[in-house]
C-alpha cells in the first residue's frame, strides 16, 4: 500500500499548491512525489520555507513545509515571531526522527523532546504513527488554515514502515564529481568605491516614488517605522519580527502574483541568510517580479549599528551575482538611486544602496499589531 501516495492525494484534495522542502531520507519519497505534483521549492534552511510560505498565504496561495525533526530547532523564533503572532496558517510534516528505531545518537535529543517543545510554545501538534491515522493530516491542515496557525504533523518512521511504493520512473543519476550545469554566472566587479553620504531615513525618502502603490516588504526595526513615518501604504508589510525574512517574505508574495514586489532588506539582515539569493535565482523565472533594494551601511542599524561583514570585507552585490542574480545595480546617491529604479532590466533584481551608519532621531514605532499589518495587506492583494 502506497502511503506517500495517499499523503500526496490528501494535500490536493486540500488545496496545498507548493511544497518547501528539506531533505531527510525517512521522507525522501514523499518529497519525490511532491515534486512531480505540487510545485516544489527546495529549501536551504527551515526559516527560509517558513517566510516563503507566509508570503505565498498572503497572495492567497497554500503551501506545506516538510522538514526533518531537528528544523524546528533551526526555525523555532520564526515561526512564533512571524507564523504565530501575525496568525500565518502553516501546516508543517515534520519527519520525526529519534524515536523510533533511531541508529544516529545525535537525532535522538530533539526527537524525544519534540512534543514537548510544541506545548512550551503553545504549537499545536498531531502524531501520525500508524495508516490509520492518516485523517490528522488532513484534520491538521484544516485547522491550520481555519485557525491560521502554524501546526506540526510528526510522522514516525514507523508509519512509513507500511508503505509499499508503486515504481515509478528512474531519474537518471549524475556521476560524484560531474557538474549537471554549465554556469553562465558572470561577476562584475567595481573598479572604484565611493563614500557613502546618505543614511537610510534618506535613502528610503529618496524611493518614495519608486515606491508609491507597489507592494512593498520592509526589513524589521528602524527601517519599518522610517518606511512607515515617509510612505505608509495598505500595500506595505512591516517587518516586527523574524530578523532576516524579509526577502523570502517578498518571494513567496513574487511567486504567487504579477505585480511588482519590492523588499527593503539589510546588509546584517541578509547576511543571516544570504542562501536565499540563491534559492531566488533558481526560481527566476517565476520572479521577475522581485526587486530587492539592499539597504547596506555595513551595520546592524537597529540594535546600535554593531559593524557587519560587509562594512569592509564582503561586496553584497558580488555575493548577488555569484547566487545567480545577474541583474544588480549600485548607487551612493539620491539620483543614482532613481536613476537605478528607472531602469528596465529584467528581474529578479537587486539594487545595493551603499549608505551610512546612523538614523533619524525619534522615529515613532508602526502604530499596527501584527495581525492589523497582515490583514490590510491582504485585503490589498485582494484588490489588485
Amino acid at each position: 500500500m502506497d502511503l506517500e501516495n495517499k499523503v500526496i492525494n490528501i494535500l490536493q484534495e486540500n488545496n496545498i499548491e507548493y511544497a518547501l522542502t528539506l531533505p531527510c531520507a525517512k521522507i525522501k519519497r514523499l518529497i519525490e512525489l511532491a515534486s512531480e505534483n505540487l510545485e516544489h521549492i527546495p529549501l536551504t534552511r527551515e526559516e527560509e520555507g517558513i517566510g516563503i510560505a507566509s508570503g505565498l498565504y498572503f497572495a492567497g496561495k497554500r503551501a506545506i513545509l516538510m522538514m526533518q525533526s531537528g528544523g524546528i530547532g533551526n526555525s523555532l523564533n520564526a515561526l512564533l515571531s512571524l507564523a504565530q503572532t501575525y496568525e500565518i496558517p502553516l501546516p508543517m510534516i515534520i519527519s520525526w526522527r529519534g524515536i523510533y528505531k533511531e541508529k544516529i545518537e545525535a537525532q535522538k535529543p530533539m526527537g524525544e523532546y519534540l512534543p514537548a517543545i510544541f506545548d512550551a510554545v503553545k504549537l499545536p501538534h498531531v502524531l501520525v504513527e500508524e495508516e490509520q491515522d492518516l485523517w490528522k493530516i488532513k484534520d491538521a491542515i484544516n485547522r491550520s488554515y481555519e485557525e491560521k496557525i502554524p501546526i506540526g504533523i510528526l510522522i514516525s518512521p514507523k508509519f512509513w514502515e507500511a508503505s509499499t511504493p508503486e515504481e515509478i520512473g528512474k531519474k537518471d543519476k549524475i556521476a560524484i564529481g560531474t557538474p549537471n550545469r554549465i554556469s553562465e554566472t558572470k561577476i562584475k566587479l567595481s573598479t572604484s568605491v565611493n563614500n557613502p553620504s546618505l543614511i537610510r531615513y534618506d535613502a528610503i525618502e529618496a524611493s518614495i516614488e519608486y515606491l508609491k502603490d507597489k507592494i512593498v516588504i520592509s526589513n524589521i526595526g528602524i527601517p519599518s517605522k522610517e518606511l512607515h513615518e515617509l510612505c505608509d501604504q495598505e500595500s506595505n508589510f512591516y517587518m516586527l519580527g523574524s530578523f532576516g525574512m524579509a526577502s523570502p517574505i517578498g518571494l513567496g508574495v513574487a511567486l504567487a502574483q504579477e505585480n511588482e514586489v519590492i523588499v527593503l532588506d539589510g546588509d546584517a539582515s541578509i547576511l543571516t541568510n544570504p542562501n536565499i539569493l540563491g534559492t531566488i535565482s533558481s526560481l527566476k523565472e517565476n520572479c521577475r517580479n522581485l526587486t530587492i533594494i539592499l539597504l547596506d551601511n555595513g551595520t546592524c542599524g537597529s540594535t546600535g549599528n554593531q559593524e557587519t561583514l560587509a562594512l569592509d570585507m564582503l561586496d553584497l552585490e558580488v555575493i548577488a551575482q555569484a547566487f545567480g542574480i545577474s541583474s544588480t545595480q549600485k548607487a551612493y546617491t539620491k539620483e543614482e538611486i532613481v536613476e537605478a529604479y528607472k531602469s528596465d532590466t529584467a528581474g529578479p533584481r537587486l539594487v545595493h544602496v551603499l549608505i551610512k551608519a546612523g538614523q533619524k532621531s525619534e522615529i515613532k514605532n508602526v502604530p499596527y499589531t501584527a495581525v492589523e499589518i497582515k490583514k490590510r495587506f491582504m485585503q490589498y492583494l485582494k484588490k489588485i
